[in-house]
């Protein structure tokens, strides 16, 4: 037995005083209606209507057991009707996590717009290069540069995020040759301080692959940080190109090694997957999604 439509059932009739009106009311057979209440009254172990060939009456117990069914029933339509509310002018809290230089040059002129067009929706942003915990940390969203390992999490890819290596021209002015990826060894490279994976820089060329170890005496935790450093002439290194696009347009910054590439590291947008995605979640992600790939802010 569906309970909550016995009891619509059981309203239709005691508010009719029919069991005919009331399936004419729900558009029902007489029988099905008639089934319901006396299944309700089965599951109650009360009687709550009367019936003879004339009319049917509310019992006592009835006549309570109807005021808590329209109170049931009318919180519960209340309830839909805000979900749809809300369907209709999301609403919300959105914990966000990414890198401060994605914030910085990508995603904020984005959260602006999207803000103006849902207000009733809040984002708090967690900005760090470390990988938050989606569950650990209750973050909603994440936009990760990373191969993604977890297959609990629903992943769209916004770019292919290619790194290249580069210094500023004032450095490799007095700095040691460089030929071939050994060559770091004898090199002041920039990497993020707390992440060992920074400390190996991979190359692959024909086929060929090198893992080299680097080290230098400036370290950060951001980028953006990282790669003003190198302009400024500290030593060598290694980010995605976008980040580096306006030191590399005016010659602050230049290439190395073009013939090495250094592996992409894929750039994802990842949320926590579920039975039920909640609809402001739904709309943040299409939205950086779509006007990413469609104003081309960052390389596919």
């Amino acid at each position: 037995m569906d309970q909550l439509l016995a009891m619509r059932s059981f309203v239709r009739v005691a508010q009719s005083g029919s069991f005919q009106e009331a399936a004419k009311l729900e558009r029902l057979a007489q029988g099905t209606i008639s089934k319901r209440v006396a299944a309700l009254e089965k599951h109650l172990g009360v009687q709550l209507l009367r019936r003879n060939a004339r009319q049917v009456t509310l019992t006592t117990l009835g006549e309570t057991y109807l005021e808590n069914c329209q109170r049931v029933l009318r919180d519960l339509d209340a309830g839909d009707a805000q979900l749809q509310a809300d369907a209709g002018t999301p609403a919300g809290n959105i914990r966000l996590s990414m890198s401060p230089v994605l914030s910085r040059m990508v995603i904020a002129p984005l959260l602006v717009e999207f803000l103006r067009e849902y207000p009733r929706i809040e984002v708090v942003s967690f900005l760090t290069e470390q990988h938050l915990d989606i569950v650990g940390d209750a973050i909603d969203v994440a936009i990760r540069a990373s191969h993604l390992q977890d297959s609990t999490l629903i992943a769209s890819r916004l770019s292919s995020n290619p790194l290249t290596l580069a210094a500023a021209p004032a450095y490799l002015e007095k700095a040691p040759k460089l030929i071939s990826p050994e060559d770091l060894a004898q090199h002041n490279c920039l990497t993020f301080g707390r992440m060992k994976a920074s400390q190996t820089w991979r190359f692959s060329r024909r086929g060929s692959v090198l893992d080299i170890p680097v080290s230098g005496n400036l370290t950060a935790d951001q980028g953006d940080t990282l790669v003003e450093f190198a302009a400024l002439g500290a030593g060598v290194v290694l980010m995605p190109e976008w980040v580096m696009g306006h030191h590399l347009a005016t010659g602050d910054l230049v290439r190395l090694l073009p013939e090495w590439s250094p592996p992409a590291i894929p750039l994802h947008i990842v949320y926590a997957g579920g039975s039920v995605v909640p609809l402001r979640i739904r709309l943040l992600v299409d939205f950086i999604r779509r006007h990413v790939r469609a104003r081309e802010l960052l390389p596919r």
